[in-house]
């Protein structure tokens, strides 16, 4: 795609004018080019700042409406951004800058917070970090990064950001996701310098400087703080550590009882009520080896896949999941990049059909970006197993799926109750299980974390 007709698109999006066909084409270009990401990054914040600019030089109205450019600003914009020399021109003029005021381009974007407490002041969704110390008194907080990497701090942490691809954590706990765009990610600590190599991991650094890594997917490379030793490598269910003083790496019981309240919100889970339990992660923790009768399941599956055709699922639309006939079923667009969790309901032992103290739980997950698709009947289940399903899944061949209700059923029904938000973020869960395993795939939009979530600061920021 050429330059121009990018920043067209973007513009087009921006001002809330892009119609579905050209939505379709931005959302891949976007998918497809990291450098894309960052131009469209950038576009909005120079809207956000000239909106900004807007509101100062009229801030005695008591009510300031959503910025939205005229047809006259749009003309302006696009024979302005004609050409890609001419934007980035643009924005060296304004001067666009993290909002901590160092003077360093913006790196990470404030994603989700709970009950966070910063030591230098609040801080709102969306808010923009450069280089630079962040000390988190409690709670969590995630930040993105421009790279596709996901950090979750744990409070009370002391977090630096020293670049786009390397961090320090001098205390707290911190849980990351890294995806191929951010390999070679790099962590320092007191004790032990962490470089990624396409995965996921905990790291927990105590207030003597004594260092904890555990690795959750696959591998990190490990080394001794300024020792220059040949690093080692630590693979997916493992865990090591050290401390400032020693002069080696030991291996440790993998354990990841400190970072279960970060690792959720990692993954892409924001808020789990109910009787919902997210799983630990590590190879040991996957679908198949689990029975719970007091929990419907959390399992993260797989991530950063791309639909290689259409694909068939049974909701795509909010609302309640009713009993769906084959040829009722929706289609995934082709070239989507998605992410898939698999949620359970699977009773210790078995019960007889309709046995009255039958397992039955209720529980509603929120996800950080939108559900695109559900996936709750049993041959389509054990068709996506092999494109969605967890590596080291044992799904076997057991009766499973959910058994939604239909538009006729009486209150008392006993079926299971499946309801998707209309923002598409939540889903309601009232589960039965008895014979069967009760199971549901959730697919949401992995597009959503490279462009919205990384975005969004040019509106949850005004």
């Amino acid at each position: 795609m050429k330059d121009e007709e990018f920043l067209k698109l973007a513009t087009l999006y921006i001002e809330d004018a892009i119609v579905a066909s050209e939505l379709e084409l931005l959302n891949r270009e976007l998918a497809n080019s990291t450098d894309r990401v960052r131009q469209f990054n950038d576009l909005r914040l120079l809207v956000g700042l000239i909106n900004e600019h807007g509101r100062e030089r009229g801030a005695e109205s008591k009510a300031t409406p959503r910025f939205r450019p005229a047809r006259r600003t749009t003309v302006i914009l696009l024979a302005a951004l004609a050409t890609a020399a001419t934007f980035l021109l643009f924005v060296d003029w304004f001067g666009i800058k993290s909002k901590e005021g160092t003077g360093v381009p913006k790196i990470a974007t404030l994603a989700y917070t709970s009950n966070a407490t910063w030591r230098s002041g609040e801080r709102a969704l969306g808010h923009m970090f450069g280089e630079g110390k962040l000390h988190l008194e409690v709670g969590l907080a995630r930040l993105d990064f421009r790279n596709g990497a996901t950090v979750t701090l744990q409070g009370p942490a002391e977090f630096e950001i020293l670049s786009i691809g390397k961090t320090s954590l001098s205390s707290g706990i911190l849980t990351a996701s890294i995806p191929e765009s951010a390999i070679g990610f790099q962590i320092l600590t007191p004790a032990m310098d962490i470089v990624d190599r396409g995965t996921a991991f905990g790291i927990s650094v105590g207030a003597d400087g004594e260092t904890d890594v555990g690795v959750f997917e696959g591998q990190v490379e490990v080394s001794l703080t300024d020792s220059g030793n040949s690093p080692q490598l630590v693979r997916e269910g493992s865990a090591v550590r050290s401390s400032p003083k020693a002069n080696a790496i030991r291996t440790v019981d993998y354990s990841t009882k400190r970072y279960e309240n970060a690792w959720p919100v990692t993954s892409g889970v924001l808020q789990a009520t109910g009787l919902m339990k997210f799983v630990s992660p590590g190879p040991d923790f996957v679908p198949g080896k689990y029975e719970d009768s007091e929990h419907i399941l959390v399992f993260p599956e797989r991530s950063q896949i791309r639909l290689p055709s259409d694909f068939r699922v049974d909701v795509t639309e909010p609302g309640k999941y009713i009993r769906v006939r084959r040829r009722d079923r929706q289609l995934l667009a082709a070239g989507q990049m998605i992410r898939s969790y698999l949620l359970q309901l699977n009773p210790i032992g078995e019960f007889p059909r309709k046995e009255v103290d039958e397992a039955r739980v209720i529980g509603q997950i929120t996800f950080d970006r939108p559900i695109i698709g559900l996936i709750g009947g049993t041959s389509l289940l054990t068709k996506t197993d092999e494109l969605l399903g967890h590596p080291l899944g044992e799904y076997g061949e057991n009766r499973r799926g959910i058994e939604p209700s239909r538009s006729d059923d009486s209150p008392n029904s006993g079926r299971d109750d499946v309801t998707l938000s209309r923002d598409r973020r939540t889903l309601s869960l009232d589960l039965s299980a008895s014979s069967a395993i009760d199971q549901i795939r959730v697919i949401v939009s992995e597009q959503q974390s490279e462009t919205m979530s990384q975005l969004d600061f040019a509106t949850t920021s005004q």
